[in-house]
């Protein structure tokens, strides 16, 4: 019972906490293009814009792009890449940041990060995993 019974808290949550509709353009990262429909970019929305945006922010160097927060992108590079720990410890701090990454920037929309497979494949550093976001589960697999 609330101290001001004419306030129903519960509608108060679902009223301050509505999230936009995530929307980016296609966006292809193999040949670093945006896709195009009709000669022109077209938006995605949901499950297939989260993707791009996981994927945006992963492959994104934190304090590099003065266009960006610096609570967005990833550390891979500064504190990771060409260090020359061992393959355990990559794997293990690759997915913890990669979880960091994702969280600070996109919280309200990933609910969880599971099933994490982290692979080296000559001088790449491959991570795929599966995530849980307010549309539905998306895979994710970067080559870093």
């Amino acid at each position: 019972m609330s101290i001001f019974p004419f306030i129903n808290p519960e509608q108060l949550k679902s009223e301050s906490r509505r999230i936009p509709m995530a929307k980016e353009y296609a966006y292809d990262f193999y040949k670093g293009d945006f896709i195009l429909k009709n000669g022109k970019p077209y938006l995605v929305e949901g499950k297939e814009a989260i993707k791009i945006w996981i994927t945006k922010a992963l492959l994104t160097g934190r304090y590099k792009e003065i266009i960006h927060t610096w609570s967005y992108g990833s550390e891979f590079e500064d504190k990771l890449i060409g260090r020359g720990y061992s393959k355990g410890l990559v794997k293990a701090e690759a997915e913890r940041y990669t979880t960091e990454c994702i969280y600070v920037s996109l919280s309200d929309y990933v609910t969880d990060l599971k099933d994490f497979v982290i692979e080296f494949m000559d001088n790449t550093l491959a991570i795929a995993f599966t995530v849980e976001t307010i549309y539905g589960e998306v895979n994710i697999d970067v080559p870093l």
